[in-house]
């Protein structure tokens, strides 16, 4: 029998693909309760990956997926490390099939990425300034996300430098901190474009 892979996205992965096969609805508590206290980036690694995977297809989860931006955003300028949520939110379920999907999509990608991710300048990502940072960007999405979700690949776009951010925080990555930095220029300019 093989070890469990002890990397912080395979790991978080394969947490979540057991719980999406457990039920056949997965509530947004059980989500968080799963991510346990691995802090933000895992969790904006998941938010991000909803919008780019399968399960973003669902009606009204890109304003779930924003709401969530804002909340952490939020949570992160005030220096919480942990995610408070309503108890409405809390009780959002997806379908657990399509969560399985979605995980069993993304694991080739977090392969891929494993042996390109390092501790390295960590001043992009956990400086009080870049925590600061971090967090406008999240709110200013998560807000974008909300008003706009509805125009078709919006949400895809957006999710982009999240998951960037998110995989940043999670690995303690400063260079992919950076590049999610410099990804905010080409989207402004869609964004611009969509409205001009």
């Amino acid at each position: 029998m093989s070890a469990p892979d002890d990397w912080i996205i395979s790991s978080l992965l394969e947490d979540l693909a057991a719980l999406a096969l457990a039920s056949d609805r997965v509530s947004v508590a059980d989500l968080i309760e799963t991510l346990g206290a691995r802090g933000f980036g895992p969790l904006l690694v998941m938010l991000s990956a909803f919008l780019i995977l399968p399960v973003g297809m669902l009606p009204g989860l890109p304003g779930v997926v924003a709401v969530f931006m804002i909340l952490i955003g939020g949570r992160m300028i005030t220096g919480k490390t942990t995610l408070w949520l309503p108890g409405r939110l809390r009780r959002v379920h997806l379908s657990g099939h399509v969560l399985a999907v979605s995980v069993a999509r993304a694991q080739p990608a977090a392969l891929w990425l494993r042996p390109l991710l390092a501790p390295r300048l960590v001043t992009f990502v956990e400086s009080g300034l870049a925590t600061r940072l971090i967090a406008l960007i999240l709110m200013a999405t998560g807000v974008l996300i909300f008003l706009l979700g509805f125009i078709p690949g919006l949400p895809f776009v957006l999710s982009l430098h999240v998951l960037m951010l998110g995989l940043a925080m999670s690995t303690r990555d400063g260079l992919v901190a950076f590049l999610a930095y410099c990804m905010l220029l080409p989207e402004i300019v869609f964004i611009w474009r969509v409205f001009t």
